[in-house]
């Protein structure tokens, strides 16, 4: 236990060397980098993805994917939003409504996981595209923004507001952080989510409702897509049918840059945090040195391939021990 503590430890100083790594190369390439105004907007950048990699860490630990969050994002946005429009609908109500929708959309993903037996890559591929024409249907293909009084003036619009020049949404995602890691790290369920995630078999041989842990995970996971569409509608004020594009693919690459493994079992909340971080700091860099908007993607790829090809020597060297 000790080892497996160690090398979990030199993992996350690991990320946190490449963070550093990065902040160093771009303090010297940009003058404007280590502005206060932009580490502030580098941090918020990560929001969204921030949350959203959180639901996928306990996804990818437990041993699964979800490849539908960008479009359940786009989902709940849109819908939020159109309630929201409706000056009937008072503002509270819709935010825990938006929140319960995401949760139903995460498990029906987890449903169709885990009772009807279809793999998590498969059953998110087909929901990324019908919840992607729900969020269309809803706003009948338009953005929905200018949105009455009786939205931005309640309290839900203060998640889109700052304290001191900081966004509130920051302070948001910190603690959404901390609250997964105590649930991952001090709680029973957590220990299930790695167990889980380790040997399935073992863990269902050892009383661990294995089915019931992976449902979780998928429902935390529309939860936290949700939370995002709310923080994210209260910051831009609009809402658009493609927003949360590609957003699945980002929420991947920042737990896997945090030293998550894809065959599940390894992961750590710190470590997605960081690799979050890495990702906003990564695209903020390209801007900055304005690199053409068609290789920025590809450039956070091989980031990504790199960051496990070096994940998967150091822990063969350790299996090998």
């Amino acid at each position: 236990m000790k080892e497996k503590r160690k090398i979990k430890k030199m993992g996350e100083l690991g990320v946190f060397a490449v963070l550093v790594i990065i902040f160093v190369i771009m303090s010297f390439a940009s003058p404007v980098f280590l502005k206060t105004s932009n580490l502030i907007n580098i941090v918020r950048q990560t929001v969204e993805i921030g949350i959203m990699a959180i639901g996928m860490t306990f996804l990818i630990i437990a041993g699964e994917l979800d490849l539908s969050i960008g479009s359940l994002f786009a989902t709940t946005a849109m819908f939020g939003g159109y309630l929201f429009k409706n000056e009937t609908v008072p503002a509270t109500l819709v935010f825990f409504l938006v929140l319960i929708g995401g949760i139903v959309l995460g498990c029906v993903n987890g449903l169709l996981v885990t009772r009807v037996g279809i793999p998590s890559f498969i059953v998110t591929l087909g929901t990324m595209k019908i919840y992607r024409s729900f969020a269309y249907a809803i706003g009948g293909g338009q953005s929905i923004g200018q949105f009455p009084e009786s939205a931005t003036n309640s309290w839900v619009w203060a998640l889109g507001a700052k304290i001191n020049g900081i966004p509130v949404q920051i302070f948001v995602m910190i603690g959404l952080f901390i609250i997964a890691h105590i649930l991952l790290k001090k709680t029973t369920y957590g220990y299930q989510v790695y167990a889980t995630g380790g040997n399935a078999r073992a863990a269902h041989l050892s009383g661990i409702n294995v089915k019931n842990v992976k449902l979780i995970a998928f429902a935390i996971m529309g939860f936290l897509c949700a939370t995002a569409a709310l923080v994210s509608t209260a910051y831009l004020g609009t809402v658009t049918t493609t927003s949360g594009a590609g957003r699945e693919m980002d929420a991947i690459a920042a737990v896997i840059l945090g030293g998550a493994a894809l065959s599940g079992g390894r992961g750590t909340i710190l470590g997605t945090f960081l690799g979050a971080i890495i990702m906003a700091t990564v695209k903020n860099g390209m801007v900055l040195l304005s690199v053409p908007v068609f290789w920025q993607d590809g450039f956070i790829g091989v980031v990504v391939i790199l960051a496990v090809l070096v994940d998967l020597f150091f822990h063969k060297n350790d299996s090998e021990r």
